[in-house]
């Protein structure tokens, strides 16, 4: 017999206090369809047996404030053996990647009528400097600039070949202005700094075009310099007191959505609600398990995650990486913020990517419809564990 769950009460989500605006950006998310082998045991824990990971995608974003574009992270470049040779092992050793476009020629190729061409790009923002993130900057012009999180500039330092153990490249910053945001301190050449402290939610933050339409947000644990973004996608409504609407790029901060959910705010629904949403029988019977029985036969706790980060060097910072983590459960569950990691599978043929936007994610149920997709990732694993026991 299958034991009946009760589902906890939500915490309440604290207040964000995002500065008002009616100031927006157009989010369009890229997908230059590569994908990325992604080994649980590098990037969450614990190990589910007979879950091996995921091929994952790696989303940019093409933001674009009236006639100014930024693009926010490449991708992994389609010639990835070009990239120093101390990354080429890293590829080499720990994963598997399956090639697609890179974001320069999505841009050049598109015959939509939208027009945005890599030419018209002012920057490129990193939300760090990791190959699967960093692609090709040399196929933008030098009049595109490339903006870094703190640090980064200076920990980066010579490329490819100037230091045989770099793992950018010198055709990275050649002839190109390269500028770190700063989250505090004073003015000085060369960084990004408006000269106040900005915070949103529990994030330190800076307000790229200085109008409320997009954050840079200083997300530190899994790299030097780590940013995630926040895009204002709609206005707030004063006709039916809808809040604006925001996008949140979460890059690399976790690599699967089980790292963020459940949470205390975003508790795991009931195994019917769950059946509906999920793979597998939603009739099922004795001795079959539905997939929500199996979700909550696994989690000690249905207010706790199915992940945390993995301990080890990908999280070079552990205890940052988990704080940056609670500090995103905060965001994801607030209704009027629909998080977006950079790896999550469970979102590929959910969303409209480019040339669309996803401006109106608030107003279709995107949030609400994709919430526990992600499950289906390991699903199959818990079925066979299932099964064994």
């Amino acid at each position: 017999m299958v034991a009946q769950h009760v589902t906890p009460k939500p915490k309440p989500p604290p207040n964000l206090h995002i500065p008002e605006s009616t100031a927006t950006v157009q989010v369009r998310v890229i997908d230059t369809n590569t994908l990325l082998h992604l080994n649980p045991l590098l990037f969450w824990q614990p190990a589910i047996p007979h879950f091996t990971g995921i091929h994952a995608p790696i989303y940019c974003f093409l933001l674009s404030n009236g006639t100014r574009h930024v693009v926010f992270d490449l991708g992994v470049r389609p010639d990835w053996h070009n990239y120093a040779p101390r990354v080429v092992a890293l590829i080499e050793a720990t994963t598997t990647v399956s090639p697609g476009n890179d974001v320069s020629s999505v841009l050049d190729a598109d015959t939509s009528g939208l027009g945005i061409r890599s030419a018209d790009i002012e920057a490129v923002i990193w939300s760090h400097s990791h190959f699967d993130h960093i692609g090709d900057v040399s196929r933008f012009p030098h009049s595109t600039e490339l903006v870094v999180g703190p640090g980064v500039a200076t920990a980066s330092g010579l490329g490819y070949p100037s230091n045989h153990d770099a793992a950018v490249l010198d055709a990275d910053t050649e002839g190109r202005v390269v500028r770190e945001v700063s989250f505090e301190g004073p003015d000085s050449e060369g960084e990004l700094e408006k000269g106040r402290r900005l915070t949103i939610g529990r994030f330190d933050a800076f307000d790229y075009f200085g109008d409320g339409s997009f954050y840079l947000l200083d997300a530190p644990g899994h790299a030097a310099g780590h940013m995630c973004g926040l895009a204002r996608t709609a206005p707030a409504s004063a006709q039916d007191g809808r809040p604006s609407s925001f996008v949140f790029m979460g890059a690399d901060a976790c690599h699967h959505l089980g790292v963020l959910r459940p949470s205390d705010y975003l508790p795991l629904p009931s195994s019917l609600a769950l059946n509906k949403v999920l793979q597998g029988d939603v009739t099922a019977q004795p001795p079959c398990v539905s997939s929500g029985d199996l979700l909550h036969k696994y989690l000690a706790s249905s207010a706790s995650p199915f992940f945390r980060v993995a301990r080890g060097p990908l999280f070079a910072d552990y205890d940052a990486a988990t704080e940056t983590v609670t500090k995103i459960q905060e965001l994801d569950a607030a209704d009027n913020v629909f998080v977006l990691m950079a790896h999550d599978l469970s979102l590929r043929d959910k969303m409209p990517l480019f040339p669309q936007t996803i401006n109106n994610w608030s107003t279709t149920g995107l949030k609400m419809d994709t919430r526990w997709l992600f499950c289906n990732d390991f699903l199959p694993a818990l079925k066979e564990n299932d099964k064994i026991e």
